[in-house]
């Protein structure tokens, strides 16, 4: 009985295993993902559309935009990511655009702390909580 016991106990040791390196395989795939959400893209299009002659860009990151030769202010943004840059012609940064949906609920403060850094380097930053009309972002973006 003791051998049918151990044999059972190697079957779900290596049962096991296998499940634990074919979770390991799944979790290291790397796959596509939408760029930015369908509330963003309706946002993109909207500044499209008020700003002709600029430059759009969407989810760039903080280290694009900001450096510090300090590895502790550094590390304060890195990884983070903004939704929209707006270029003009000459393809310097005239504005920041965030667009709060409902997941921003409750980080007010993270937020704030972000804007901090972009402005504390120069940088305008806006956020709206709700698409704006052309007329509203080309007034509040001049």
């Amino acid at each position: 009985m003791s051998g049918f016991f151990f044999t059972l106990g190697v079957i779900c040791t290596l049962l096991c295993a296998w499940l634990i390196i074919k979770d390991r395989k799944k979790r290291q795939q790397i796959y596509p993902r939408q760029v930015i959400t369908s509330f963003e893209s309706r946002m993109f299009q909207r500044l499209k559309q008020a700003f002709p002659e600029h430059h759009i860009l969407a989810q760039v990151a903080f280290s694009a935009l900001i450096t510090s030769q300090n590895i502790n202010i550094r590390n304060r943004f890195n990884r983070k990511v903004t939704d929209f840059v707006i270029l003009d012609h000459k393809l310097q940064v005239i504005a920041i655009i965030e667009l709060d949906d409902p997941s921003h609920l409750g980080k007010e403060q993270e937020d704030k702390q972000r804007d901090a850094l972009l402005h504390e380097a120069g940088y305008q930053v806006y956020r709206f909580t709700q698409i704006p009309t052309v007329q509203q972002l080309r007034k509040t973006i001049a």
